[in-house]
């Protein structure tokens, strides 16, 4: 089955507002992710950078959407951000560097462990009951996990094009290697450039722009 990318911004949004979600938060979560990275130094530990940035966008994404409704769901360690119908759900991962390129198809940085696979099963069986492009509302009479299709929000900060890319895709395969590398609608997003000195956080109702430095500290 062929997978479906929404990247023109008229298609995109309206997806996302099918979705119950706005692309300004989905952005504004990757770019205080990537704010975040940006306060690292060469003291802290060699992982923490990166941990830190996909920590910072779990929680922004939490915070921005709790408004309208979703919730945390932390799971085996997992954490999801669910909507109040519980139709849909978001995590957050790193993806390789074919993230958010059209003409390419990502996959997860790291492998995953069940929960991520569980809910990866889920939407592949979901196929055989919906079309593609499944609203929430048609999954409001399932039973279950069933009922809820869940999507990662992919970032991947590439340093040789000074850029974050980003996508929100629905998974439904993983490798033999437990990474996730099949997508059945992937929602591709501008990326976020850090060529200078600064980048603009956007605003959005409720959270005032921010002007963040991505200059790395000595």
């Amino acid at each position: 089955m062929n997978t479906a990318v929404h990247s023109q911004a008229t298609e995109r949004n309206a997806r996302l507002a099918e979705l119950g979600l706005e692309e300004a938060i989905l952005r504004q979560a990757a770019e205080q992710g990537l704010a975040q990275w940006a306060t690292c130094t060469e003291n802290h530990p060699p992982s923490y950078p990166g941990y830190s940035a996909w920590a910072e966008t779990v929680r922004i994404l939490r915070d921005l959407l709790a408004p309208s409704g979703w919730v945390r769901s932390n799971e085996g360690n997992l954490p999801f951000t669910v909507n109040a119908a519980q139709t849909v759900a978001l995590s957050v991962a790193t993806g390789d560097e074919a993230t958010g390129l059209q003409d390419e198809t990502p996959c997860t940085k790291s492998s995953k462990g069940p929960r991520t696979a569980g809910a990866v099963a889920v939407n592949a069986r979901q196929l055989t009951l919906f079309p593609v492009e499944v609203r929430p509302e048609d999954l409001a009479n399932l039973r279950g996990d069933g009922r809820r299709m869940t999507w990662l929000l992919l970032f991947h900060r590439d340093e040789a094009r000074r850029q974050v890319r980003f996508e929100l895709s629905r998974p439904t395969s993983m490798s033999e290697n437990e990474r996730v590398d099949g997508w059945i609608e992937r929602i591709i997003f501008d990326p976020i450039s850090f060529d200078g000195d600064q980048i603009l956080v956007e605003s959005i109702p409720e959270v005032p722009a921010i002007d963040v430095e991505i200059k790395r500290r000595g």
